[in-house]
């Protein structure tokens, strides 16, 4: 046998080996992970939500606030109201005059002495029953329950009138055959003719 042959062969063969290298200081590719993906890309300092390039930006929608919105309900109410009181006798002007006495009459009604209201539904109501008004005396109101503030003048059996304090001052209202026609000012007689009750008006 040619050893120097054989020890040709054996030259050439690659002997197997156990060990293994790992490669630490290779930096992967510009642009990718080592996982192989493509890694993010930062935004530059200072343009931190602008958006992506190339793509329009889309501006915020305003919303409505709460105030705005109530501002708006009344303007259209006003001007409903504005078209609907021109429309009215008077105008405009007649009907703020008109609420404005409406209001008057409410405070007075709320001010006025209960006696007096208290002395109105009773004549009111014995009206309503017999058709007439009674004629009673100081001892009579006071029995159903009228303070000596109230006054009553009896003119007839279709009108009286009751006298009493309301708003600070004194007021007259006229009972006219189961009419109300509401006080007047200070304290008034009874009218001298039932069919102008003057200074009362019939309504």
């Amino acid at each position: 046998m040619n050893s120097g042959a054989s020890r040709a062969d054996r030259a050439c063969v690659r002997q197997p080996t156990d060990g293994y290298f790992v490669r630490l200081d290779v930096d992967p590719p510009a642009g990718r992970a080592p996982s192989g993906r493509p890694t993010a890309r930062h935004a530059p300092a200072g343009r931190e939500g602008l958006g992506t390039p190339g793509r329009p930006r889309h501006r915020r929608r305003r919303r409505l606030t709460g105030r705005a919105v109530f501002f708006t309900l009344v303007l259209v109410g006003l001007g409903w109201w504005t078209v609907w009181a021109s429309q009215r006798p008077g105008g405009v002007s007649g009907t703020v005059n008109g609420w404005v006495e409406n209001v008057r009459g409410d405070v007075a009604k709320v001010s006025a002495d209960p006696d007096l209201a208290k002395a109105r539904r009773y004549y009111n109501a014995q009206y309503s029953t017999t058709h007439a008004y009674p004629q009673l005396s100081e001892s009579d109101l006071t029995a159903i329950g009228v303070g000596v503030g109230v006054n009553v003048q009896w003119c007839s059996a279709q009108a009286v009138v009751i006298q009493g304090a309301a708003g600070g001052g004194s007021v007259s209202r006229l009972l006219l055959s189961g009419k109300d026609l509401g006080e007047v000012p200070a304290k008034a007689d009874c009218p001298a003719s039932l069919v102008d009750p003057a200074p009362w008006k019939r309504r």
